[in-house]
C-alpha cells in the first residue's frame, strides 16, 4: 500500500504517477517493467519514489486498486445486494458493463490485461486475493438463487462460480485482442453464453 507521503501528494501530481505506471505497464509485459521509466515519466526523483512506495510491488498492488475503484465508479450498482436481481441478469449486466469500462479507459485496460498474462502477476497474493474475491461474490449470488428456486440446488455453486468467471475472462481477453468490434457483436456473444448457462446444450424431455 502506499505510504502517507503518497496519499497526501497534490492530485496533479498523484495523477501523473498514475499515468506513468498505466504507460508503463501498457507497453511492456509485467516482467519487463521497468521502474526507471515510471519514475522518468511521472517527473520525479527515485528517492522520491520509495517516498511513496515500499517497493515496485507496493505499486503494482496500488495500481491494482486503482483499477477496482474505477470499475466501481461504473459498476457500484450491479455490486449492490440490497436489491435483489436475478443472478442471469445480473451476470449478463455485468459482463456488457465491463465493456463499456473497456472501451472508456482503453489505457487502464490494456495496462491490467499485460498484467494478468504474466504468470508471476497470476501468482501473486495480489491476483490471487482478486480472483477469489470473484469467486466468492459469484458463488453468494448463486446460492441466493438456488434459495429462491432460479438456480437449480443440486448445482455445486462454486464450481459454477468459477466456470463463469473462467468464460468471462476469456471473453474479456478476446475482446482485447480485438478492441474494435462493435458494441452489437459483443452484445451477441454475451447473448450467446447466458443462453447456454440458462438452458444448457441438450434438447430436455
Amino acid at each position: 500500500m502506499p505510504k502517507d507521503t503518497f496519499n497526501h501528494l497534490k492530485p496533479e501530481k498523484k495523477q501523473r504517477i498514475i499515468d506513468a505506471t498505466i504507460k508503463e505497464l501498457s507497453e511492456q509485459p509485467f516482467e519487463h517493467v521497468n521502474l526507471s521509466n515510471i519514475i522518468r515519466d511521472a517527473g520525479i526523483a527515485r528517492g522520491s519514489f520509495y517516498q511513496y512506495f515500499e517497493n515496485k510491488d507496493d505499486l503494482y498492488q496500488y495500481f491494482s486498486m486503482y483499477i477496482g475503484q474505477k470499475k466501481s465508479e461504473l459498476l457500484s450498482d450491479l455490486f449492490d445486494l440490497t436489491h435483489y436481481m436475478p443472478f442471469i441478469e445480473r451476470l449478463k449486466a455485468l459482463f456488457l458493463r465491463g465493456f463499456v469500462f473497456a472501451k472508456t479507459y482503453p489505457e487502464l485496460v490494456s495496462a491490467g490485461y499485460n498484467m494478468t498474462q504474466s504468470s508471476l502477476f497470476r501468482d501473486s497474493p495480489i491476483y490471487q486475493q482478486a480472483y477469489q474475491q470473484g469467486i466468492d461474490f459469484f458463488e453468494m449470488l448463486i446460492k441466493i438463487d438456488q434459495d429462491k428456486g432460479t438456480i437449480r440446488q443440486d448445482l455445486e455453486a462454486r464450481y459454477l462460480a468459477e466456470m463463469i468467471l473462467f468464460t468471462m475472462n476469456q471473453i474479456n481477453k478476446d475482446f482485447f485482442i480485438h478492441p474494435n468490434r462493435p458494441m452489437e457483436d459483443i452484445e451477441k456473444q454475451v447473448n450467446f453464453t447466458i443462453s447456454i448457462l440458462q438452458k444448457g446444450i441438450t434438447h430436455h424431455v
